[in-house]
């Protein structure tokens, strides 16, 4: 009796459940949305819409289903807030609409052909405007609900790009906003219009009169979204209600669609970049840190939010990490990141991005005494490294690691391109369950800052006042110690995670280090023969070439340089005992050297020298060091027996999803994450070489992942971070 075909193909992998992102790729005020008659708003993390409700600090997630994902733009939430949609970049691009109760898909539509710029929902919730990028320049009009395009119009050319554009409150009116102009669009409904696509009219009815601001590139614009009881007096008495814009060079005007009327007030800022509107008061949202607060009706300056100010709190409770002194240089401060974007969430509370990758949520509930009620922060540059921070106590509430800060949950580190390292923490769940709203607290034994985000904190940042050019490569000793990273000039920073001590390293490298390693994790678990001959060692590995060994014991004072690669060496692992490394390089080796340290003397050489097939992107060992893993250019992972040097088996998918970038196994070596070129990540086993698991989400490269401790979390990142379960 034959099988049939079903019980021999083997099963679908699973996809991890997206448990909560850090950071965002909002990059003007079209990827943030608020509605202020809930507390939620919704802004992009790549190819994700994170829908947070800035009471309870929690996170809602939205992805395209069953597809390759595309990095979003921008992204629009009903005023409701029980619909979101988000607009693809890139050729063909889809808006996505989903139902925010059940976190599925309404529907996909598709008009544009070289991404969305900009969206907006109706004020009912029906309709959903969209414009595409400059080359595409059409306006499309979309009956959602029924997935109709009811009109599509070209309205704007590579040379004047649109910016923005809304409904008005009684949804009659579009209006966009660009370079050199402001229009107002009528839309008119035929009769049956709602089951027939062409059937509806969006005309243009007049191109504002900006008068002297004729020449000015409009950034943003917005219309009421709530109705006081006077202003349904105004609409039944035939009276318009304004629309909101503001230029790039900070002027702030209201307008009205019928009238050639114009008030505006002058921000006097150097640029502008997105507004908002509550029941009382406009937000502009502009350079150098600056939100600029204005009465709705008057246009009066009302007040400002400076973050400036929420540095300067943020700064001085931070401990210096050479000298263990509080220290602060506010004439040393750079120029202040710019708020790029804005919305009203209830209308006490502002949520503001910045362009350093933050978000933060002011309290204006008392406009002169505003305040930072919440704090998500992120890192400003790129990722380039990941790495579990291990806690020697076992977060023992009755010792140090507590007054240390950490959360009794688990801990990682990052290093980014913007020359800053930050210790994460995945909270346990029972250790915030009183309030698990975002705060900063400030932990009084060691004054160190404290960020709690929705579960996950940033205990400190450890490289603040180090200068350092950015940093591209990191490792943590299996003690939870040490933490050591290289940047991009060849200096090796390391720090005392418990002593605040630092240590630099200058021109270790003639170019940036693009991997360090300590021992693995065991070294109290080798044999007592095996004790006596083990050193703590660490080793780094550069662009140019070479890899140069220090001693931990000894103030990592360095003893050996291994040259065995022709090119830059891409990953580095050191033995429990210390007494052998193995190095793989973009040369295609894969080498494993013997250490021979003495009081004396330092003896190194090459044991095992094995050739693969083109570059090795990263390399995983077993603990042992018994069995390597390799990602190599020929989008296969290798597996090799490093006794004998020969390959045992290789895992490669059945789809084409590009070059595998980065691979980590877990804790037991039974499973093998690997990261591919189209951002995609992939869990194996590592007996059968079966995908059991697979995820999606990010925009970029994926630049790190690890598995966490716990073994039921997977972390990975490029511009920021997404945790899986």
């Amino acid at each position: 009796m034959k099988r049939s075909r079903n019980q021999n193909k083997p099963q679908a992998p699973h996809n991890l459940i997206l448990e909560e992102i850090i950071g965002l790729t909002t990059k003007n005020g079209n990827g943030l949305a608020s509605s202020i008659s809930s507390s939620k708003c919704a802004y992009i993390a790549g190819c994700v819409v994170v829908l947070y409700d800035v009471h309870s600090g929690t996170q809602s997630h939205f992805m395209a289903p069953n597809r390759v994902r595309k990095p979003l733009s921008c992204v629009a939430l009903s005023r409701d807030a029980s619909i979101v949609a988000a607009g693809e970049s890139g050729h063909q691009p889809g808006i996505l609409v989903w139902d925010c109760a059940t976190l599925s898909v309404i529907c996909e539509l598709k008009g544009h052909q070289y991404g969305v710029a900009c969206m907006a929902l109706s004020h009912d919730g029906k309709h959903l405007v969209s414009v595409g990028f400059p080359r595409d320049g059409c306006i499309c009009l979309w009956d959602w609900r029924n997935k109709i395009l009811a009109a599509k119009v070209k309205i704007s050319s590579v040379s004047s790009p649109i910016a923005s554009i809304g409904f008005s409150f009684d949804n009659k009116y579009i209006v966009t906003a660009g370079k050199n102009q402001l229009k107002f669009w009528k839309v008119r409904w035929s009769p049956g219009s709602r089951a027939r696509t062409g059937s509806v009219s969006v005309a243009l009815l007049r191109k504002v009169d900006l008068g002297h601001h004729n020449e000015s590139s409009f950034v943003a614009v917005t219309s009421p979204c709530w109705m006081s009881r006077s202003s349904w007096n105004q609409i039944q008495a035939g009276e318009q209600i304004p629309f909101y814009s503001v230029t790039e060079k900070g002027t702030l005007c209201m307008v009205y669609p019928g009238s050639s009327f114009i008030k505006s007030v002058q921000l006097e800022v150097e640029k502008c970049f997105a507004l908002s509107l509550s029941t009382s008061l406009v937000a502009c949202a502009c350079n150098n840190g600056l939100v600029k607060l204005y009465g709705s009706v008057s246009l009066k300056y009302a007040g400002g939010l400076c973050y400036a100010e929420a540095k300067r709190c943020e700064e001085s409770n931070v401990t210096d990490s050479k000298t263990g002194t509080r220290q602060v240089e506010l004439e040393s401060w750079p120029t202040l990141p710019d708020a790029i974007a804005c919305q009203f969430s209830t209308s006490e509370k502002l949520v503001v991005v910045y362009d350093d990758h933050s978000l933060y949520i002011w309290d204006i509930h008392d406009i002169h005494k505003a305040t930072r009620c919440c704090v998500l922060v992120s890192h400003s540059g790129c990722i380039w490294g990941i790495r579990n921070v291990p806690c020697e106590y076992m977060h023992d509430p009755s010792v140090s690691c507590v007054a240390r800060g950490c959360s009794g949950g688990l801990s990682f580190a990052t290093c980014s391109a913007d020359g800053n390292i930050r210790l994460w923490d995945l909270a346990i769940e029972s250790a915030f369950s009183e309030d698990r709203t975002s705060l900063l607290g400030i932990d009084s034994s060691n004054e160190a800052t404290c960020l709690v985000s929705a579960g996950i904190f940033e205990r400190d940042s450890v490289a603040k006042g180090i200068s350092a050019p950015g940093f591209r490569s990191m490792a943590v000793s299996s003690d939870g110690n040490h933490l050591s990273a290289g940047d991009c000039q060849g200096n090796i920073h390391i720090f005392n995670l418990h002593t605040s001590d630092y240590i630099c390293i200058k021109d270790a490298h003639g170019g940036e280090i693009l991997s360090l390693s300590f021992n693995l994790a065991g070294r109290n678990d080798i044999a007592s023969t095996e004790a006596l001959e083990s050193h703590f060692i660490l080793a780094s590995g550069g662009r140019d070439g070479r890899i140069h060994l220090f001693d931990a014991d000894r103030n990592f004072n360095p003893f050996g340089t291994i040259d065995y690669h022709s090119s830059a060496v891409t990953a580095l692992k050191v033995s429990r005992s210390g007494c052998e490394i193995l190095s793989c390089g973009a040369d295609g080796f894969l080498v494993l050297h013997s250490v021979d340290l003495s009081d004396m003397e330092c003896k190194i050489t090459s044991v095992r020298k094995i050739a693969t097939t083109g570059i090795i992107y990263d390399m995983a060992v077993d603990n042992p060091m018994d069995v390597a893993f390799t990602a190599c250019q020929d989008k296969k992972i290798n597996v090799f027996d490093l006794q004998s040097g020969k390959l045992v088996k290789w895992f490669k998918h059945d789809r084409d999803i590009g070059d595998p970038i980065k691979v980590t196994t877990d804790g037991t070596c039974s499973y093998l994450a690997c990261s591919y070129s189209n951002r995609c990540i992939c869990i194996y086993d590592c007996i059968t070489g079966e995908v059991v698991a697979q995820a999606r989400g990010h925009s970029d490269v994926i630049t790190g992942i690890i598995f966490l401790p716990d073994c039921k979390h997977l972390a990975s990142v490029s511009r920021f971070y997404f945790l899986c379960s």
